[in-house]
């Protein structure tokens, strides 16, 4: 396939009328004497995209539409920085207006700062109106007419109902032999040798991964090994990394490590008399000694036999290099033309509300399966388009498409790939092109995505801004995951998409179709091949040795930069347009001064950092939209920019590790707030900021409740009118940390404290009241229905700390039918558990901890109809450990009273200790590791949130000792 630079133009236009017709209508435009330049700059733009349909559809084909095209992706690109730096100057002028120094600031209105100001706007306005009027009058003769055929339709956006907002990835289809097969073979050669593997060969797209991860299933089933890691080897194989990646994969709380021998000896400790598979995915490595290194470094650190490796590839020469291992290959066949079928149909009726497919699509349906080549991939991307046009002439087309034609099979797979690309609304291609600046087989977090999309413009509001942006940009993903351009999604606990990856040979689509725009530069990069005038996105690659050169004149038209901290500081003062910044971990701490002159800046993560502070500058980003500090944990300058964050107006999304104890109340934009919140400090934050913040959703967490000083001061947080907050968490500082200010109001800061009807997960830790809230318990509300289930009837996670005053549970909670987890923990008051906990009938996950005196379960009627509880754990609560007993040799003498009413629950833990284990359907939840800290002044209890995840196999839960 040619490799055509393609210039996708409409979603930059689009962004340019959104912001001209925005600001010609504020005062401060009338004010500057702009609002005429502005409407001319939206009337040319909004003739302009009359053109841009058909213009774009023909690009291909037509190398004078091209070039049009690309001249007018730059002028808009230009328009949009205009606009943008008029928006910055608008913004600042709302700062500098709206605090305390409001008067000192009025010389910003003085005339010669409006019409030095005014000028050089009006003036720029003007030229890029003219080059667009001239653009405009080009393209008419370019395209000869002005297009309003229909023949090719515009394609738009489809609007998915809330219950397909979870799309699940495509069912496994003629792979079940071949899943039993390997597994035999893993089984039969893992008996004879320390380490052995199978590696599983074919074509790209052919369905490696997928058989790999339902071996994985079926070993973990069959409790074949210890421990299954999974690590993406993709097109660089270091040991270091993989090594690294295995490390992580089997403890996630342990960081990155350089130094290789210490990273062998933990991961040593790990695999001690444990059994294990390790998947390589996607290796294309066939350096024999890189290989030869790395598996005698594994065998150095095995102890046991059974070990096992197990590896895909496309090359039958990576598979041949593997011989330093007893190994075993694999040849992946291709499926027939009816399992092709089936994939396609299931892709398409997940995405429509009909039972089965109409015959005349049918048989179309069936003739388009026969040229997928037995490829899974093809099938589902193909299934995908599909499902966007059920229409006989659509389906028609794309059997008829030349696409098909080519006889290199991985040049038709590209291309078949590029056809249904090529359906996408404008507005999907750019934002799927732009995922080529992660790197292959890279996990890709949905959030993370939407704010890139919308940091570059791909995404704003519609409908008059009735439409949040977040909500346009998750239409965007479900559309692509649809299309099976994303695939491999995790779900959180509540069953939202989390994340996702991309297939490598749809990495190797948005590479294609990215040309010209992005660059993926590391040190083997040709410079002499480049164009770089056009590059507006840039990830540099190293591996902290050499770092590539970075083209002169680039810096200033980028608009996103992936990097290391170093890469960026050399290159800050250049940035003009620049949208995006990601930066990764190297020894530098500081960011540059300069920072502060990123007037467009709208992202910004510095998570995987060593940075500890930021610039006085960081608070003229007045534009900045998302801010992440999470996982950064040298960053020590959070309370220090109290004044600086006031003036980010624009902020939405902020991920920190570090409480929060600074105002927000100027931050009326935000949407997520993923750092406690520290209420009621003099100089910081008040819980009554948070009434401001009336769009934040997500999940809250909200610290030291005990400075809350009345029931008013908390009401006015108004948790109740947040429809779009999930997650709540409520805590109160522990009893020792109260004797220094406590308000001794804690019910009464509860009771303020009402969520909205939509929460899904509550917390409550460190409450000392002596009742629940009546928003939790209240029988009835004033039109007689039950009030409980008004307020908490999306309620699916309850989990409660430190409520050792109450002496029961109220009889209410049974009208919690949509709880899937609940976890009491430290009722030391608590006797026993109500028989109303047997109305729970969503529970899965039932959590008792540190409850010394609880003795007694509900009655075994009540247990029992607990149908789909699939989970107890009861730790430190003697008096019912002993009453549960069951018989097991000298320990325990007879079996416990209460032994009969929990005996039919699949998975029950006592102490950490596993009295019976069963296939628990029900495999995400939150885990709490509980840590005992004995120190020499005071016993601390630390607990850790943790989401179950595929990774976690086992939990380890340790007792530290006094250590002084």
């Amino acid at each position: 396939m040619a490799e055509l630079v393609l210039n996708f133009v409409t979603p930059i236009i689009e962004n340019a009328v959104s912001k001209a017709i925005s600001f010609a209508s504020t005062q401060i435009s009338t004010a500057w004497g702009l609002e005429r330049e502005l409407r001319e700059l939206a009337q040319t733009l909004t003739m302009i995209q009359g053109l841009l349909q058909d213009a774009e559809w023909r690009q291909e084909s037509n190398p004078a539409i091209r070039n049009w095209l690309q001249h007018l992706r730059d002028v808009a690109y230009d328009a949009v920085d205009v606009l943008d730096e008029y928006g910055y100057e608008v913004l600042k002028h709302k700062v500098q207006t709206q605090g305390p120094k409001k008067k000192q600031v009025r010389t910003f209105f003085c005339l010669s700062n409006r019409t030095a100001i005014r000028l050089n706007m009006a003036n720029e306005i003007r030229k890029i109106n003219e080059s667009l009027v001239r653009i405009k009058d080009n393209g008419v003769l370019v395209l000869l007419i002005r297009f309003n055929d229909q023949s090719h339709s515009t394609a738009s956006v489809r609007q998915y109902p809330k219950t397909d907002s979870i799309l699940d990835c495509s069912k496994v289809v003629g792979r079940h032999n071949d899943v039993l097969k390997i597994v035999n073979m893993l089984d039969n050669i893992r008996s004879q040798h320390v380490l052995s593997g199978i590696s599983i060969v074919g074509f790209g797209g052919i369905g490696k991964t997928t058989l790999a991860k339902s071996i994985c299933s079926m070993v973990k089933e069959q409790k074949l090994y210890d421990l299954v890691a999974w690590v993406c080897v993709s097109e660089e194989f270091d040991e270091k990394i993989i090594l690294g990646d295995m490390l992580e994969y089997l403890d996630s709380s342990v960081g990155r490590m350089n130094n290789i021998d210490a990273l062998i000896q933990k991961l040593g400790q790990e695999l001690e008399n444990r059994k294990f598979l390790l998947v390589l995915d996607d290796v294309w490595n066939d350096d024999r000694d890189k290989w030869d290194s790395f598996i005698s470094r594994l065998l150095k650190i095995l102890k046991t036999g059974g070990n096992s490796i197990l590896v895909t590839t496309r090359s039958v020469k990576v598979a041949s290099i593997m011989e330093a291992l007893p190994m075993q290959k694999h040849d992946t066949v291709k499926l027939s033309d009816h399992e092709c079928w089936l994939i396609i149909e299931d892709v398409v009726l997940r995405s429509s509300t009909e039972t089965s497919i109409p015959l005349d699509l049918e048989g179309i349906g069936q003739e388009i399966a026969k040229k997928c080549g037995g490829l899974p991939l093809v099938a589902s991307v193909i299934g995908g388009t599909l499902s966007r046009e059920m229409k006989t002439d659509k389906w028609q087309e794309i059997l008829d498409d030349e696409a098909w034609m080519l006889q290199d099979e991985n040049k038709k797979i590209l291309s078949v790939l590029k056809m249904s690309f090529d359906r996408l609304p404008s507005s999907l291609k750019k934002c799927f092109s732009y995922c080529s600046i992660f790197p292959k087989d890279a996990v890709i977090f949905k959030d993370d995505l939407i704010q890139l999309w919308t940091a570059q413009g791909f995404v704003h509001r519609s409908n008059g801004g009735l439409v949040e942006m977040e909500d346009i940009g998750d239409e965007y993903f479900n559309e692509l995951l649809s299309n099976a351009l994303f695939q491999d999604i995790e779900l959180d606990f509540y069953g939202n998409i989390e994340s996702c990856k991309m297939h490598d040979l749809v990495h190797d689509l948005a590479l294609l179709v990215s040309k010209g725009e992005t660059l993926i530069l590391d040190a083997s990069c040709n410079m002499d091949d480049q164009n770089f005038n056009t590059i507006r996105h840039l990830r540099v690659k190293s591996d902290g040795k050499d770092l590539p050169t970075i083209p002169k004149g680039i810096a200033q038209r980028l608009h996103s930069l992936f990097s290391k901290v170093g890469v960026f500081c050399s290159m800050a003062s250049d940035l003009k347009s620049l949208r995006s910044l990601k930066l990764m971990r190297d020894k530098e701490k500081k960011l540059p001064a300069s920072l502060g002159k990123l007037k467009h800046l709208r992202y910004l993560d510095i998570s995987e950092t060593n940075v500890t502070a930021v610039p006085k500058s960081f608070s003229k980003l007045y534009n900045l939209q998302t801010s992440k500090f999470v996982h950064n944990y040298y960053f020590e300058q959070l309370p220090k920019l109290s004044n600086g964050m006031a003036n980010l107006i624009s902020l939405r999304h902020i991920y920190s590790n570090h409480p929060w104890d600074i105002s927000i109340m100027q931050l009326t934009s935000l949407r997520t707030l993923l750092s406690p919140i520290v209420a009621g400090t003099k100089k910081g934050c008040q819980i009554e900021d948070l009434g401001c913040i009336t769009q934040l959703g997500g999940k809250l967490e909200i610290s030291k409740l005990e400075y809350v000083r009345s029931k008013s001061e908390a009401s006015k947080a108004n948790l109740k009118e947040k429809t779009k907050l999930h997650q709540l968490k409520l805590c109160w500082s522990s009893r020792h940390e109260r004797a220094v200010n406590n308000n001794n109001n804690d019910e009464e800061v509860l009771e303020s404290l009402q969520p909205h009807s939509t929460l899904k997960s509550l917390t409550i830790d460190g409450y000392i009241g002596k009742r629940f809230p009546s928003w939790m318990v209240n029988d009835v509300n004033s039109s007689g229905s039950s009030f409980l289930l008004d307020n908490m009837a999306s309620l699916e996670l309850l989990i409660l700390f430190g409520w050792d005053k109450l002496k029961s549970l109220p009889h209410q909670l049974r009208h919690l039918t949509a709880l899937k987890q609940l976890m009491l923990v430290d009722f030391n008051g608590l006797e026993a558990l109500p028989e109303c906990l047997g109305d729970l009938s969503s529970l899965h996950r039932l959590e008792i901890l540190n409850c010394s005196n609880l003795t007694h379960l509900p009655s075994i009627e009540a247990m029992r109809r607990l149908s789909n509880l699939q989970y107890l754990c009861i730790w430190d609560c003697p008096k019912l450990k002993k009453r549960c007993a069951k018989k097991r040799g000298l320990e325990w003498s007879k079996i416990g009273l209460e032994w009969s009413k929990i005996s039919h629950i699949h998975n029950i833990s006592i102490d950490w200790e596993d009295v019976r284990q069963g296939e628990c359907k029900f495999s995400m939840g939150i885990v709490l590791l509980v840590v005992k800290i004995a120190t020499s002044s005071v016993d601390v209890m630390c607990w850790y949130e943790v989401k179950c995840s595929k990774r976690f196999e086992s939990i380890k839960i340790v007792d530290i000792e006094k250590s002084s």
